[in-house]
């Protein structure tokens, strides 16, 4: 038996550095939604929800939820392609990984999950 095997999880939170993951519960997620909202627009924020919440569902895929953590941790991280501290550009590198990350599980995209993101967004821009 080899001593130096890592232990097999199934869930995608245990692969969030644990720094990041007091950032992925919801309100520190909002908290920096809110804080850009201003900068990513209403479509951008419709999909960072969207993909939050399909990440919190459990009907979601463990696959597609390994995606959808990778994407929303490089929108949370300050290190990234672009800083984010150059305003709207800043976020150009951020929005292109959520975009195509979230046209690419549209599939698992929910009316109820939609609906939480709608809400979400509302809160946010009012």
């Amino acid at each position: 038996m080899n001593n130096f095997q890592e232990p097999h999880s199934s869930r995608p939170e245990d692969y969030i550095p644990k720094f990041r993951q007091k950032r992925l519960d919801e309100p520190s997620f909002l908290r920096k939604l809110a804080r850009f909202a201003g900068w990513l627009g209403a479509p951008v924020l419709q999909q960072l929800c969207a993909l939050y919440y399909m990440w919190k569902s459990p009907f979601t895929p463990s696959r597609a939820k390994m995606i959808i953590v990778g994407a929303l941790v490089y929108f949370l991280s300050p290190i990234d392609a672009i800083p984010d501290l150059l305003g709207p550009l800043g976020f150009s590198d951020d929005i292109a990984v959520i975009g195509l990350v979230y046209s690419q599980m549209k599939a698992y995209l929910t009316d109820d999950i939609r609906e939480q993101a709608r809400q979400a967004v509302a809160r946010l821009l009012s």
